[in-house]
């Protein structure tokens, strides 16, 4: 992933020198922001606060440090109202480093003079009045003749020079791991922090970091390309499934295998402003694993360049936590999970929705796994790499759980039913469980009975599934009946919460032409559907021994036919209906 990393920095330093040059400051959040601010001879001026601002982060300029004594290269650090002091005398030190590192004499004694009144007692109290409730993040910066840290030339020099003197601990002459050049490198300057020598299990002797450098060497030359794709990447290639789960897009290719018109047309797709903006706005593309819908785009523009890796990553204060990274993606798979996509969604059109809430993606699935995170990630490391699924049973029971909630605390439940499908088909399909073309789809849409329709249906490819099937729609009927007739839908009780069993399936189809009759829906469309279902439970040859195997899936089967009604009723029962009144006038 690293070398990943390394190439798009190389690729970044080519074809834009302005890039390179910067010194890139790190992510920080909060809520408000206290400012002490200074003349600009370094007097004390003021303590202020604002609101925090994602568009100032570049002014804020934090630079978190690799060590916690001071925790920040720059001034400006997050506050600790425990300890006010602490934060003041970490700023202070953080000052004193900098005015070591600065050669113009009136530089050094503006700071030397901001170094002296963060002593005093009074400023400490202003800050703690300031300061926003227990709850509420705040950091602190100063400000120079009303400029921030990073307004500041002679700040933002001296903190690069600081920062350039990273895993010097680890120093060596060998070759760079990714240059493979023999240099001065050090084993502690990666810019992920996932990467560390400060346990046993990493250094090469143990705990000697004098020897670190021999675990993972790198050069500084290495170490800014890396620094640099890095932080483009965050600014370009971040997506999110949903707030709590990010992803970031590691394009790859071999530098030497192609020409600079093509690194360049690369380099324009990922990163080119004016192309960035075209492709968040193309509408005609699709998405999948992302909001924007930039991954198509990317993919259609490169297909012949790239390969693709997916970094799930978690910041944790300064822990960055792999959760999951998908390696080596080839265009190929990519277009194959779009035209799955795509499939999926001409089953389960929702026409009468709008376009976003019609289209399926990651983020569809997502509300079925948001308590169960790992197993998601295991589902799309899983449809990425076409691996079959070592549970069906869990992976269905997830699907379950939530349909039981809309269900059993009557939330509108037929959309929910219909998204449980479309997870099902696209995880089928794209582990090849389930195969299915564009020509399956027209079979369903041009099915002229309800026979033909079921048998056309992917995933239910026994008579035991599609009678399940055929019952749910017909429970949907009866409850819809009810309701009409009586504004209640008693005969939910008769489905145990979707927790049924082989015997209350048995059970369960008498009772539904029961009411059917009951409510007078028994028409010739309905009892087509009914005898349908009786014909595939009498092709199973032991029918309970069958319906006890199959577990939970019984009611998954089941609740399907009660999510698609809508669709069967409207081409098999009511439109029959008119037909068959046409016919006898």
């Amino acid at each position: 992933m690293i070398e990943s990393v390394y190439k798009i920095g190389k690729l970044i330093g080519k074809f834009n020198k302005e890039a390179y040059a910067k010194e890139y400051d790190d992510n920080v959040e909060a809520n408000y922001v206290i400012t002490i601010d200074f003349d600009k001879k370094g007097e004390f001026k003021r303590v202020d606060q604002e609101k925090f601002s994602k568009g100032k982060l570049s002014k804020y300029f934090y630079k978190k440090a690799k060590s916690s004594n001071p925790p920040s290269y720059s001034p400006t650090l997050n506050l600790n109202k425990k300890d006010v002091r602490k934060t003041l005398n970490n700023l202070q030190k953080i000052l004193k480093k900098i005015k070591v590192n600065l050669e113009n004499a009136q530089e050094k004694e503006i700071v030397n003079n901001i170094i002296k009144h963060l002593e005093s007692k009074d400023l400490e109290e202003e800050i703690k009045k300031m300061s926003s409730g227990k709850d509420i993040k705040d950091i602190l910066t100063i400000r120079i003749d009303d400029q921030y840290v990073g307004e500041i030339d002679f700040l933002r020099k001296a903190i690069a020079k600081i920062v350039s003197y990273e895993g010097r601990n680890s120093l060596g002459t060998g070759i760079c791991s990714l240059c493979l050049e023999e240099k001065q490198v050090s084993g502690d300057i990666s810019p992920y922090t996932f990467y560390t020598i400060d346990k046993p299990g990493y250094i090469t002797g143990g705990f000697d970091e004098k020897k670190a450098y021999k675990n993972f060497p790198l050069c500084y030359d290495c170490k800014r390309y890396i620094e640099l794709g890095k932080e483009e990447i965050k600014k370009e290639l971040k997506f999110k499934i949903r707030e709590s789960l990010v992803y970031y897009l590691i394009p790859d290719f071999t530098l030497d295998l192609i020409d600079d018109e093509k690194m360049k047309k690369v380099y324009d797709i990922l990163f080119e402003k004016s192309i960035s903006d075209l492709k968040l706005k193309n509408e005609q593309y699709d998405h999948l694993i992302s909001q924007e819908g930039t991954l198509e785009y990317i993919l259609k523009e490169t297909q012949d360049i790239l390969i693709y890796n997916f970094l799930f990553l978690e910041e944790i204060n300064k822990a960055q936590i792999i959760n999951l990274y998908v390696q080596d993606i080839y265009p190929s798979r990519l277009k194959e999970m779009f035209e799955i996509k795509r499939l999926v969604e001409s089953i389960l059109p929702k026409e009468e929705l709008s376009e976003k809430e019609r289209s399926f993606t990651y983020s569809t699935m997502y509300d079925f796994f948001s308590d169960e995170k790992k197993y998601f990630l295991e589902l799309i490391d899983k449809t990425f790499k076409a691996i079959k699924l070592d549970d069906e049973q869990l992976f269905i029971y997830f699907l379950l759980k939530r349909i039981r909630e809309f269900l059993l605390n009557d939330k509108p439940y037929k959309y929910v039913i219909q998204d449980a499908y479309r997870i099902f088909l696209f995880v089928k399909l794209t582990t090849k469980e389930v195969i299915m073309e564009k020509e399956d789809v027209k079979k369903i849409t041009d099915a002229k009975s309800i026979r033909e329709f079921v048998e056309s249906l992917p995933a239910l490819d026994s008579p035991a599934k599609r009678a399940l099937f055929l019952m749910g729609v017909l429970t949907e009927h009866v409850l819809l009946a009810q309701y009409k007739d009586k504004k209640s839908k008693h005969f939910m009780k008769k489905l145990n919460g979707l927790k049924m069993n082989a015997t209350d399936m048995v059970g369960l189809l008498p009772e539904i032409r029961n009411k059917l009759e009951e409510y007078d829906e028994y028409s010739p469309n309905v009892a087509e559907i009914f005898l349908e279902a009786s014909k595939n439970f009498s092709e199973v040859k032991t029918l309970v021994k069958t319906l006890e195997e199959m577990s939970i899936e019984l009611n998954f089967y089941f609740v399907l036919g009660m999510g698609m009604y809508d669709d069967i009723a409207k081409k098999f029962i009511f439109a029959k209906k008119e037909e068959n009144h046409e016919k006898q006038a």
